[in-house]
């Protein structure tokens, strides 16, 4: 017989008839009079950060809660901006980017936006369609985040109305077009907030993209009258309702089943789903054609979405939701997605890749050495730095922006467009 293991079975038999249940009921009792206060505190402390930043933003513009429409008619491009610059840094910065996102998506449903883009292979090219998403991207980021009558928003502006100038001096851009285009971008954000963000956007921020784009279609030239119902708005509710109705109707009459507008769709959709492993990109284009209304989807020639894709995404959506609303605290930190002009070249850097290639991006050893971008070389893509001659490292000026045909030309024609938009006071109220 083993003496030793008999001795240690022995040694244990005391200390084993020893344990009292109660001992341990009584230490998780113990750990719960902490933990659950702790927790509801937490959750409180989330709830009231959460809606603080809404609040003291109506308190900051001058139009706090239950102010009514005669306050909103004030409302000034200036306030405007600094409104959706804290809803695109702040508040809903993913959403929100997708939100624009989709919403150049859907002007490519119209089939002479899609003729357009077809002919000159701005968005089925390869090389070029990288460059043109990248960059209008960035052009429309500089005049959202910059004050109406900042150099930088001007310049962006401008810069935009030179490279349509030719298209729609052709008669290959319509004002339609334009005012359809320009009427995604009033109603893809609320849309998407009050559908997947964990709030919806409250009559304020919907009045402000309101007078912020009827600032920007006015900048660009784009006539109203004779399309929209109205030729005179008290605020930018007032005209966002009009432009909304409008382009639903325009969809209607001119957002249909076709071949032309299939061909971009089948373009974009590889570039969205652009980081999902093969395995799973059939799952990932699901998902994109269940974000698309139907409408939308139809004149694409794109399939319904299965099931199992609605079946997936949107209880993640939803609990996305609730956890942000309860159990998540805001940002701390502004998102910068473009940096400052440097003042020794004047060019201009984005901080944030918006598609899937280092456009504009400087390289640093975080982001061509850090983890991230270990996962971004093995799986294949580019880092800052990769190609400069192709996403430009160094940065970008105005004359950078648009088709490499066009890189260089216009800077007499956007000083004199910038001259012009100076002498129309951007800042105040469009109405």
């Amino acid at each position: 017989m083993n003496v030793s293991g008999t001795s240690t079975l022995s040694g244990l038999l005391p200390a084993a008839s020893s344990f009292n249940p109660s001992t341990l009921l009584s230490s998780i009792s113990s750990w719960k009079a902490y933990i659950v206060p702790a927790a509801i505190g937490y959750a409180t402390l989330c709830r009231m950060l959460r809606y603080r930043g809404e609040a003291k933003l109506r308190r900051e513009m001058g139009f706090p809660e239950g102010c009514g429409r005669e306050a909103l008619a004030r409302m000034t491009n200036v306030q405007a901006q600094k409104i959706i610059k804290y809803l695109a840094a702040w508040e809903f910065p993913e959403f929100h980017l997708l939100a624009l996102q989709f919403g150049l998506f859907k002007t490519y449903g119209i089939e002479s936006i899609s003729k357009l883009l077809l002919a000159t292979r701005n968005l089925t090219d390869p090389v070029k369609s990288l460059k043109r998403y990248e960059d209008t991207a960035a052009l429309i980021g500089e005049f959202m985040i910059n004050p109406p009558n900042s150099e930088r928003a001007l310049h962006a502006i401008a810069r935009m109305n030179f490279l349509h100038a030719k298209y729609r001096q052709d008669g290959q851009i319509s004002n339609e077009d334009l005012l359809y285009t320009l009427s995604v971008f009033v109603t893809e954000p609320p849309r998407f907030a009050r559908r997947y963000e964990w709030r919806a956007m409250n009559d304020m921020e919907r009045c402000a993209y309101g007078v912020f784009w009827k600032a920007v279609g006015d900048a660009m030239g784009i006539q109203y009258k004779g399309l929209l119902t109205r030729d005179s708005w008290r605020d930018g509710l007032e005209w966002a309702d009009d432009i909304t109705a409008w382009s639903e109707r325009y969809a209607v009459e001119f957002m249909k089943p076709s071949p032309v507008v299939n061909v971009p769709a089948k373009a974009l959709i590889p570039m969205i789903t652009y980081w999902v492993p093969w395995f799973a990109k059939p799952f990932a284009e699901d998902i994109v054609h269940l974000l698309m209304d139907d409408r939308m989807r139809e004149a694409f020639m794109l399939p319904e979405p299965s099931l199992a894709a609605g079946a997936t995404v949107y209880p993640l959506l939803m609990l996305r939701r609730l956890y942000l609303r309860h159990l998540a605290l805001p940002r701390f930190f502004e998102l910068k997605r473009l940096g400052p002009v440097d003042p020794k070249t004047g060019r201009i850097h984005s901080n944030v890749v918006y598609g899937n290639f280092p456009f504009y991006i400087k390289p640093t050893i975080s982001n061509r050495w850090g983890p991230k971008a270990w996962a971004i070389w093995l799986y294949g893509g580019k880092l800052p730095g990769d190609d400069p001659e192709e996403y430009m490292p160094q940065g970008y000026l105005w004359t950078d922006m648009g088709p490499k045909n066009r890189m260089g030309l216009g800077g007499e024609e956007m000083e004199a467009d910038v001259k012009r938009l100076r002498a129309t006071s951007r800042g105040g109220c469009p109405f």
